[in-house]
C-alpha cells in the first residue's frame, strides 16, 4: 500500500500525460474516406462532347436526350443500362454505332464518347483518361 505522498506524486506525475491524451483526443478529427477518383478525365469527356457532336447528336440530341435513337442520359438510360457494366456499353456502341458507320470510330473516340456520357450522367472525373482495362469494373447505376 501507498501513502497519500506516494499516491499524490504518482497521481502528479500522472496528470500530464493523461491530460495529453485527453487533448489529443479531443483535437483528433474523424477519418473519411476520399471519394474514389472518377473514370474517366475532363479532358477525355470534353474530346468526347467533340465526338458527340460530330457522329451522334442527329439521333441522340444535342442533350442526350434521345430522338431518332434513345436517351444516353437520365431515367431512360438508366432504366435501359443499370446493372450492366461500362464495357457492356463500349462492346455495344463500338459495335453498332455510329448507325451510318458501325464500328467506325477509333478506340480512343469510343472510349471518349464514352467518358463524354458517363459525365452526363453525373459520374466523377478522375485524374486519367477512361481505359478499356477499367471498363469492366463500371457498373452503370444512377450518380449523386
Amino acid at each position: 500500500p501507498r501513502t497519500i505522498e506516494e499516491a499524490a506524486i504518482v497521481n502528479r506525475s500522472l496528470f500530464p500525460l493523461a491530460l495529453a491524451l485527453v487533448a489529443s483526443a479531443a483535437l483528433a478529427v474523424p477519418s473519411r474516406s476520399a471519394p474514389a477518383p472518377g473514370p474517366y478525365s475532363a479532358d477525355q469527356a470534353t474530346a468526347g462532347q467533340a465526338v458527340y457532336t460530330a457522329q451522334c447528336v442527329a439521333c441522340h440530341g444535342a442533350k442526350l436526350e434521345g430522338g431518332a435513337g434513345p436517351s444516353l442520359a437520365g431515367n431512360p438510360f438508366l432504366a435501359r443500362w443499370s446493372g450492366k457494366t461500362a464495357s457492356d456499353l463500349n462492346d455495344f456502341i463500338s459495335s453498332l454505332m455510329p448507325q451510318t458507320n458501325p464500328g467506325g470510330l477509333t478506340t480512343t473516340q469510343y472510349l471518349a464518347v464514352l467518358a463524354y456520357i458517363l459525365q452526363q450522367n453525373k459520374y466523377p472525373t478522375g485524374p486519367a483518361p477512361l481505359t478499356a482495362a477499367k471498363l469492366a469494373g463500371i457498373k452503370l447505376a444512377p450518380q449523386k
